[in-house]
Formats: structure tokens, C-alpha cells, sequence
């Protein structure tokens, strides 16, 4: 009698059992999926063409979530880490660390906060920048006392916004006479401008040196080279792309940080390239090419999503 109530018992356990552990499940997962949104509206301020192409394909997942994005084009680095400073709801893109920002990190360090976990860019190069074409200048050491260049070029470096950190370091240079610098001095724009003023030259085989970085697509379009830093002035061989954000914008926004993040991780430089070249070099609709870029490749968007509360 007793053999023949022990098996349905052990059943009716198991079955128990089952549903509990199922139960505990479906907490966990319900757990797992439940990353809220948080507050609504977020900023992404963007400067260069890398930054430009990160902060849209950003904007867009994160407005597919539910979230109001703004992004604000601005001239220079320093204005890009002021605005997160004074905005709980900002982040941005193009955290040049540890050397290149150094400085607003000094300054605005209270207020913003880098993501170090995983870089968005490894590696990227700062120099200045000359076409192939000029043959016999391979290195910064190759300026000096090069009075032929210098009255070719009269004594001028084509750059960008001056508050960029690119441009720090060469106005140190030329103040220090680093490579010989002593004599030249630094033409002052836009990117815009110094890029027009590069494919001017280009067309003529024409000499000219700017202020280069990479990513940028004009090292993809054009045969360009990076001059050598022997005394690294630039110091940029360690730095390395990251995340930059307002101290409070995870607490704020936690799904949107969730999202920023493992896009992060997961950011290929051929990706950003592409898209460079479609909207800087094709002239192509921006807000399309980046429709385009998250249609194309929806099971990774559908990572950066995944366990989203959307709305």
C-alpha cells in the first residue's frame, strides 16, 4: 500500500517542483527585461566626422527605444565636454584618452565620467598630416630648417577650431620649437574648412600640412600619410576612443547608458568608415544612410536592445 502512494507522490513533487522553478524563471527574466528607460530626453553633442557618424547611428537606436534625442553639432572638444558638464542628460562620443582630453578632464572631471570598459575606437593616430605626393617628408623631424617647404607652404599648418585638442598640441609645439616649429605658425577653421582647403591643394599636387586624424575618411579617400612623432609631442599612441558622460545620465537613463555602452563594445571602425565615406564623400542623405546602416544589421541593434523595456 505504502509502494503505491510513493510514485504519485513523487510526482505530484516534481511537478511541484517544476512549477516553482519555473515561477523563479519567469522572475529572473522578467527581471532581465525590465531595464527601464528612465528619463526621456537626452543630448548627444558631436563634432568631427567620426563623432558625427557614432552620435547618429546612437540617436537612432535610442529613438527607436523611445527615448527624444537632440543632437547638437558643435565646433571644438572643449565645447563638447562643457555641454555634458552642465547636462544631466548628455553624453558624448569622442573621449580622446588619456592624453589628447587630459585637460577637460581636469577641468570638467567633477561633473562627467568616462566609460573605460570597452573603447569605441583602439588606436587611433594624431599627427600632422601631408599628402603622398610629397615625397621627402615622412616625419615632424623632416620640418625642420626645411626653408624650401616653409616659403612654399608660408611657414602655415592648415587646422581646425582651435579649441580642439589637436590644436593645443601644435600651438605647444610651435611655441617650443619643437622640430623646428619655431617659425611656422597655425591656420585657425573649421574641419570643413581646412578639408576644403586639403582637396584644393590635392587636385594641384600642391604641398600642404594640416592637422590629421584617424578615423577620418579623408586617410580613406585620399593618399594620405601621418607624419612620424619621434619626440612624441602628440603623445596619442596609447590614447584610445571612449564614451563621455554627464555623472548622472545612467542614474537618469539607465536603458539609454545600457544601450550606449554595448554599442561601444561593439563599434567597428570599418562600419564608421563606410558611413563616412557615404555622407562626406557620396553626399548622400545622412538620416538615410543611417536608417540604412541599423536596417542592415538588425541582429546586432537587436543586441544593443536586448532586455529593454521599450515604449
Amino acid at each position: 500500500m505504502l509502494k503505491r502512494y510513493l510514485k504519485p507522490l513523487g510526482v505530484i513533487s516534481i511537478l511541484a517542483l517544476a512549477v516553482i522553478l519555473t515561477a523563479c524563471s519567469g522572475d529572473a527574466q522578467s527581471k532581465d527585461k525590465n531595464i527601464e528607460l528612465g528619463e526621456k530626453d537626452i543630448e548627444i553633442p558631436y563634432s568631427d566626422a567620426g563623432s558625427t557618424v557614432r552620435s547618429l547611428v546612437l540617436s537612432e537606436v535610442l529613438e527607436d527605444v523611445g527615448y527624444d534625442v537632440t543632437l547638437t553639432q558643435v565646433q571644438s572638444d572643449g565645447s563638447m565636454y562643457a555641454s555634458i558638464s552642465e547636462n544631466k542628460n548628455a553624453f558624448h562620443t569622442s573621449g580622446w584618452l588619456p592624453s589628447t582630453h587630459r585637460e577637460y578632464f581636469d577641468k570638467y572631471g567633477d561633473d562627467i565620467e568616462a566609460y573605460k570598459s570597452s573603447d569605441i575606437i583602439e588606436k587611433p593616430s594624431l599627427s600632422l598630416a601631408v599628402p603622398e605626393y610629397m615625397d621627402d617628408i615622412d616625419s615632424m623631424a623632416d620640418l625642420k630648417d626645411n626653408k624650401k617647404l616653409g616659403k612654399s607652404l608660408n611657414w602655415t599648418i592648415t587646422g581646425v577650431d582651435p579649441r580642439t585638442g589637436i590644436m593645443k598640441k601644435t600651438d605647444k609645439a610651435i611655441e617650443d620649437n619643437d622640430y623646428g616649429l619655431g617659425d611656422w605658425k597655425l591656420d585657425e577653421g573649421s574641419e570643413a574648412e581646412m578639408i576644403s582647403e586639403l582637396m584644393e591643394k590635392y587636385e594641384k599636387q600642391e604641398p600642404i600640412i594640416i592637422t590629421g586624424w584617424t578615423p577620418h575618411w579623408i586617410f580613406n579617400e585620399l593618399d594620405m600619410k601621418m607624419l612620424d612623432d619621434p619626440n612624441k609631442i602628440y603623445a596619442g599612441e596609447d590614447d584610445h576612443i571612449n564614451l563621455v558622460f554627464n555623472k548622472k545620465f545612467a542614474d537618469k537613463h539607465p536603458a539609454a547608458y545600457k544601450i550606449a555602452t554595448r554599442v561601444a563594445k561593439d563599434w567597428e571602425v570599418k562600419d564608421e568608415n563606410e558611413l563616412m565615406k557615404k555622407i562626406f564623400v557620396e553626399n548622400k542623405n545622412k538620416e538615410k544612410v543611417i536608417e540604412d546602416y541599423v536596417d542592415d544589421h538588425s541582429n546586432k541593434v537587436d543586441k544593443w536592445k536586448e532586455d529593454i523595456e521599450e515604449e
